[in-house]
Formats: structure tokens, sequence, C-alpha cells
């Protein structure tokens, strides 16, 4: 598998980064992975799309703490942080909001005058706020992000599980092998959404399992998760059916009892099919992925 480096926010040669998530617990916005909610627990990012942060341009001064991986405004004050004390911005680089009506992206986004972090205004709840209570908005302008938005026309953060040799967004949730996938050592794949054309389409994503399957078939397969995989939300992905191409990897190949996409060359995985089924990929298709 191709390797990648422990992701964080900082200074990168694009000029936007991704991998930014809404929580809907806390309506903040925050670099994914696992971290404290002052709603408690960790953030929930499951029904967020992929939000992008520009490098440069717009209001600077956003800055990413990395206690609480949540995005604050420091040209007034250090906001306080549920991971103890006040943000640790020391390892973050220096963001740019948008905050005009001109503006490009996902409008809504606010200002806490009170923790100094970005939240989404336009729901029922303005969230609960760091410093006690809700978000407090006032004297705020009104920041627009982008969102979904990958230059290379697909969606990235797709990535491998180690235990399962499944294919799954963010490497969060259910795992076949037990436990959450692990997405340690892993490349980040991007896949092309909403194009039929140049592969095979009707690949979805689970919402239970985060994994991706085959949904053109009677059965959809069972999910780690209890049941069958629940591809509601999820977009319309083509796969590649062609390996060897530059900066794709094969190997990948769909598995008859799961319906699920995994990676063969590793040899053997567990396959949700039963506690004792393994992945089988007689009868696949060689598939390609893009991976950087």
């Amino acid at each position: 598998m191709a390797s990648t480096s422990d992701a964080k926010p900082g200074p990168a040669a694009a000029s936007t980064q991704s991998n930014w998530r809404w929580c809907s617990k806390c309506q903040c916005l925050f670099f994914a992975g696992t971290a404290v909610c002052p709603a408690g627990g960790v953030h929930n990012h499951s029904v967020s799309g992929d939000y992008s942060l520009m490098q440069s341009g717009g209001q600077m001064g956003w800055k990413w703490c990395k206690k609480c991986q949540v995005l604050s405004f420091t040209g007034n004050t250090i906001g306080p942080c549920t991971g103890g004390g006040v943000h640790d911005v020391s390892a973050s680089g220096n963001y740019g909001l948008s905050y005009n009506t001109s503006a490009h992206g996902q409008a809504g986004w606010k200002w806490c005058n009170k923790c100094q972090g970005l939240a989404f205004a336009e729901n029922a709840t303005p969230g609960p706020c760091q410093i006690g209570g809700d978000h407090d908005h006032t004297g705020s302008g009104d920041y627009f992000i982008s969102w979904n938005g990958d230059p290379a026309g697909g969606q990235d953060q797709w990535r491998w599980c180690s235990k399962c040799q499944l294919l799954a967004f963010d490497g969060h949730t259910a795992c076949a092998a037990g436990g959450a996938h692990i997405s340690a050592g892993s490349g980040n794949y991007t896949l092309t959404e909403g194009d039929p054309t140049g592969g095979q389409d009707n690949w979805r994503w689970c919402n239970k399992c985060y994994g991706l399957s085959f949904a053109g078939n009677p059965s959809l397969g069972p999910c780690p998760r209890t049941g069958t995989h629940e591809h509601t939300g999820s977009g319309n992905y083509t796969l590649l059916t062609q390996g060897g191409a530059q900066g794709t990897q094969g190997k990948w190949a769909w598995c008859q009892n799961c319906q699920s996409l995994w990676f063969t060359g590793n040899g053997a995985a567990r396959c949700p099919q039963s506690p004792l089924a393994y992945h089988v990929s007689s009868g696949s298709a060689d598939y390609a992925l893009v991976v950087d």
C-alpha cells in the first residue's frame, strides 16, 4: 500500500486544504479525526461534507487547535479549549476565510465571540460553546467555505483498512475484523463521483460502516454494523476496471459475499458474511484506484 504521514493542518503547496468537517453536535468546523467535543464525547462528522480552507486570501488569523481540532480566530484572544486551558495553535497554518456576499462556497458560518470558534449558524440550535452555554454570533460576519470541491474532479479521503482490507471513507466506524477501521499506512484515494463513463458505476458508500460496496446486485451485502449495507446519502461512484495507469493502484476486487471493494495484495481478509468468512475475489474485475 502507498503510505501517508499523519495529517495535520499547516502550510501546504496547494492554495486550499481539504478534510475539514462540521460536527453535528457542537456545529463547529474541525480537522477530521477524533477530538473532545463540548457537547460530550468526540466530534461527530458522519453527515458532514469535506470542507476546504484557503491557505491565503480572505481574512487571515484563523488557526487549528491541536488539542480539540477546532478552527478559531486568533486575532482577538486565544479561546478556551475542551482539551483543557486555551487552544494550542502552535503547530497550525494561518488560514483565510471569505466573508463577503460575492464569495463562493457555503454561507451561514459565523464566529462565536465567546470561544472564538467558527460554527454553522443556520440550524435550529447554535450548538454548545467551549466556554459554556451556546455559541454567541453577535458581531460576526457571514463566512463562506468551499466544500466537496476537489480540483481533480473526484472525492478524496478514502482510506485502506489494514485489518479488513476494505476501502472506507476517512477510516472510521465498524470493521469486519472487529472495532473500527485502521487507516494507518494508507494512501489517500480519490474516487470519481457522478460520472458513469470510463468505468463501472453504481458503487456506493455505506452510511453505517463507511465502506464502498457495489449496489447493482439483488443483495446489498452484509454490513459489519449488522443488517445489510445502507446507501442512503451516497453519491454514485465509478471505478476503473484496468490497472497499471500512472497514479493508480490495482489489485482491488469486488467480494461476491459482502459486495464490498477490498485489496487483494495482502492475502486473505475477513468478510462480514459470517465470523468465519473471508473475502472472495473470484468473478471480480481488477479495479484500479487513483492514489497520492
